[in-house]
């Protein structure tokens, strides 16, 4: 079944648009008004949702400009917002990642004084403005610091010369609501860095520390074994529990008998920690909502508003998330006034518990390490039970995109950028243990290399790169359905989910086995 056949770069054929021919114009209506002004109608129109933007404007003969009309409009928003946080709490550090890519995710990490306090102000304040969620409207999120020292690298105000469209120094300063009573004076520091007048300076490059480690050998094992715990909380995410219960059951059979009490101890833990999450995700949502089906699971009955009320679940997830940073905060604060490795213990866990309810994030050490740690090129060490966490994360958030997307062409290319990341995890996971897979399973592991390779067809299709902007949903669904097929014989999701858990099993009886 995976027999070795190279993957061949395809072209779409379908849903282009033909030479020389011009993109559609903007509506008239949407059209008139400064940049600003037009990118507010065409937001609206998708019903302020991002991903609704994203399938109205971003697809087969859509012009580029609606979204990179969006992209810049989502980043004045946002920064004025967080400009707003920085006046309010001057020691805030503030780091945001953001791709160039109009249809990229924007994600903000605040670390120091006034940071969980800072993503509750954030929320609230979007809330009352939009009515909805920050992730929903633009695909924004705010996150406390997890496990990594962060460096704010937040430079005001967003710089002109970005692809697209130019921003006018009134639209730059003036927020959302337009009232020019609200516009902020600025000042240029030495090095270019603008920032708000009269807030103190900080220094974007002064880095904070990182989450407390546990000084004692016996505690650090701990640590290290909750940490595979949270990494293994975030792949039981997107299982059901008959799925589950076989995979771990087929995992005890795999794992060398040294290993078996431990790995499946920590399994168990990890099954109640997602039942204790999804029992209060689910407890919320009863009250926020005021409805919940007679009789329905706490997992069914949140799979269900994901469906129908999806920021609902949106909300009910940062207000549980903003409670747990506030719980972290105070937390830390005892570990400031009397160090200990047990308020070291509860920091760590509390942290990964909270990332549990976060949108869009990891939940171990392992897995932020390895990939944030290595995108903002920070000097960490990564260890081989670091890389099996962020193998069963970039594994779990995998099955979350096969499950999410319907169709299996789309749900293919779609999860492109987890099955990268899962294949680099494991073959470092392998690598930094000494553990080896079977002559099939490593074949299987090679195969997923090649197709998910950084400039292979998927990840072009994902990222609308080159050839691949303008062709159809059907057209790119079907080029990746074709790979597949040809490279794996799989071409639907039943079957990859089968492959990839049987492949996850693998890589952790081997590599647990060398612990």
């Amino acid at each position: 079944m995976y027999k070795s056949r190279p993957e061949t770069a395809l072209r779409p054929t379908a849903g282009r648009r033909p030479p020389g021919a011009m993109a559609p114009a903007l509506d008239p209506a949407a059209a008139a008004g400064t940049p600003f002004e037009q990118a507010r109608r065409l937001l609206e129109a998708a019903d302020n949702d991002w991903s609704a933007a994203k399938e109205r404007y971003a697809g087969a003969g859509q012009s580029p400009d609606r979204m990179w009309s969006l992209f810049h409009y989502r980043k004045v928003c946002i920064d004025a917002k967080l400009l707003e946080l920085r006046s309010r709490h001057p020691q805030l550090r503030i780091r945001s990642v953001g791709s160039a890519n109009p249809t990229s995710d924007y994600d903000i990490t605040v670390s120091g004084p006034g940071a969980a306090q800072a993503v509750a102000e954030f929320n609230e304040g979007f809330r009352r403005e939009w009515g909805k969620e920050s992730a929903t409207v633009f695909d924004v999120n705010l996150y406390v610091k997890d496990f990594m020292p962060e460096r704010g690298n937040f430079a005001f105000p967003y710089a002109p010369g970005t692809p697209g469209l130019r921003w006018t120094d009134a639209e730059l300063l003036t927020p959302l609501n337009g009232d020019p009573r609200r516009a902020r004076s600025w000042k240029q520091r030495d090095g270019g860095t603008w920032e708000p007048d009269g807030a103190r300076r900080l220094d974007p490059e002064r880095p904070d520390s990182g989450i407390v480690e546990p000084r004692d050998p016996l505690a650090r094992a701990v640590a290290e074994a909750d940490q595979d715990i949270a990494a293994l909380s975030k792949l039981r995410k997107y299982m059901d529990g008959a799925e589950w219960h076989a995979y771990v059951e087929q995992l005890g059979n795999l794992v060398p008998q040294s290993a078996r009490e431990e790995t499946l101890r920590r399994h168990r833990t990890a099954e109640a920690v997602h039942h204790r999450a999804t029992a209060e995700l689910a407890g919320r949502l009863r009250t926020e909502t005021a409805h919940a089906r007679p009789g329905s699971t706490d997992e069914a009955y949140i799979e269900e508003l994901e469906h129908s009320r999806p920021d609902a679940v949106v909300r009910a997830r940062n207000l549980i998330y903003a409670e747990h940073a506030a719980q972290l905060r105070t937390a830390q604060e005892r570990h400031d006034a009397a160090p200990s490795d047990a308020l070291a213990l509860d920091i760590r866990r509390r942290t990964s518990y909270a990332l549990w309810h976060a949108m869009e994030a990891y939940h171990s050490q392992g897995a932020v390490l390895d990939v944030v740690g290595k995108q903002a090129k920070s000097d960490v060490t990564v260890t081989g039970a670091h890389y099996l966490q962020s193998f069963n994360e970039q594994l779990g958030d995998l099955l979350k995109d096969l499950k999410h997307y319907g169709d299996a062409g789309e749900a293919f290319y779609r999860s492109a950028k987890y099955l990268q990341r899962m294949v680099a995890a494991a073959h470092r996971a392998l690598a930094a243990t000494g553990a080896a897979l079977d002559d099939e399973q490593l074949a299987l592991l090679t195969q997923l290399e090649e197709i998910s390779s950084a400039d292979g067809t998927l990840l072009a299709i994902r990222g609308s790169r080159e050839d691949y902007a303008p062709a159809s949903a059907e057209d790119k669904s079907g080029i990746a359905t074709d790979i597949y097929g040809r490279t794996l014989g799989i071409t639907d999701k039943a079957s990859l989910r089968r492959a990839v858990l049987e492949l996850g099993a693998r890589v952790n009886a081997v590599v647990r086995g060398r612990g």
